[in-house]
C-alpha cells in the first residue's frame, strides 16, 4: 500500500490551505505510520486531483496539513469500464467492489434481478457510507487516482437501456460457449472503427445463481454481447473479478499500441 496516501471527500482542497483531518485519517497518520509534525502525506480528492501536505500539527485530538501545488492525475487509458453486478450478500458484494476497484473498474450498479439476494432499490445512508469507504480505501491502496461512482440498485432492464451511444456491453453467461470478452471487444472495436470511439464497456455479471435464460435474451436483444469466460461455471465474485481483469488488460493493451 503506498504510505502516506488519502481519499478525502467534503474538504476545502486548495494550495496553500490548511485542513484538519478526519479522524480516521488522523489516527492513520499518527497512530498507524507514526508520522509527525514535518513530515509529508498525500491527499487525492476523488477526481484525479492530488496535493502534496505536509504535517503542521500532529495533536492527540487533531492533525493538520498545510496543502502544497494541486496536480492532476493521468486518467485510465481507454474506455471507462462499469460493472454491473447482480446484488450478492454483503460480504460478498463488498468483496467485488474492493478487488474490482483495485483493478480500475470506474463505476458499480448494483442489479436487481431475478435471483437477487437482498435486492432494494434503495442504499440506506449507513450501507452507502460502508460502500464508499471500502471504495477509498481500495483506490488508496491499488495506486488509483479516483474514486469509483456508485449508483443506485437498479433493474437489469434500466442498466440495458442507460449504456450510451457507442458503447459496449458484455454478458458472460454459462450457456454461451464460443466467444470470450477479448474476443468480443475486439470485434465490437472493429464495427465502431476502433476503442478509441467507445465510451464505455459494460459488463453485467449475475447474482448467485447466475442470470436467468430470460434475462439473457433480454440483454441481448437490447444490444449486450453473451460471452463465455470458460468451461467452469464460476461464482459470482469470481466471474466478476475474471471479466473485468480480462476486460481491463485488453482496453490498456489497445490503448497502448
Amino acid at each position: 500500500m503506498p504510505a502516506g496516501r488519502f481519499i478525502v471527500t467534503g474538504l476545502p482542497l486548495a494550495a496553500g490551505a490548511e485542513v484538519e483531518l478526519p479522524a480516521e485519517i488522523a489516527h492513520q497518520v499518527r497512530d498507524v505510520l507514526r508520522l509527525a509534525t514535518g513530515n509529508s502525506i498525500r491527499l487525492l480528492d476523488g477526481a484525479g486531483g492530488e496535493y502534496p501536505a505536509e504535517i503542521v500539527e500532529a495533536g492527540r485530538k487533531r492533525v493538520i496539513v498545510r496543502l502544497g501545488a494541486h496536480a492532476e492525475l493521468p486518467m485510465e487509458p481507454g474506455p471507462r469500464v462499469v460493472l454491473c453486478q447482480g446484488m450478492l450478500k454483503a460480504a460478498k458484494f463488498e468483496m467485488v467492489m474492493q478487488k474490482c476497484t483495485e483493478l480500475g473498474v470506474a463505476e458499480f450498479v448494483p442489479l436487481l434481478t431475478e435471483r437477487s439476494v437482498a435486492a432494494t432499490d434503495e442504499l440506506s445512508p449507513a450501507k452507502r457510507a460502508r460502500w464508499e469507504h471500502i471504495l477509498a480505501e481500495a483506490v488508496e491502496q491499488s495506486g488509483g487516482s479516483r474514486l469509483p461512482q456508485l449508483a443506485a440498485p437498479q433493474p437489469l432492464m434500466h442498466a440495458l437501456i442507460h449504456l450510451p451511444p457507442d458503447g459496449i456491453a458484455l454478458l458472460p453467461w454459462e450457456e454461451a460457449r464460443e466467444v470470450g470478452p477479448r474476443a468480443a471487444l475486439l470485434e465490437a472495436a472493429a464495427q465502431h472503427g476502433g476503442l478509441g470511439n467507445v465510451p464505455e464497456v459494460r459488463i453485467f455479471i449475475g447474482p448467485e445463481g447466475g442470470f436467468s435464460a430470460g434475462e439473457a435474451a433480454l440483454a441481448e436483444r437490447n444490444g449486450a454481447r453473451l460471452v463465455t469466460l470458460g468451461p467452469r461455471i464460476l461464482r459470482a465474485e469470481t466471474a466478476a473479478i475474471v471479466a473485468s481483469a480480462l476486460a481491463l488488460d485488453m482496453l490498456r493493451a489497445e490503448a497502448g499500441s
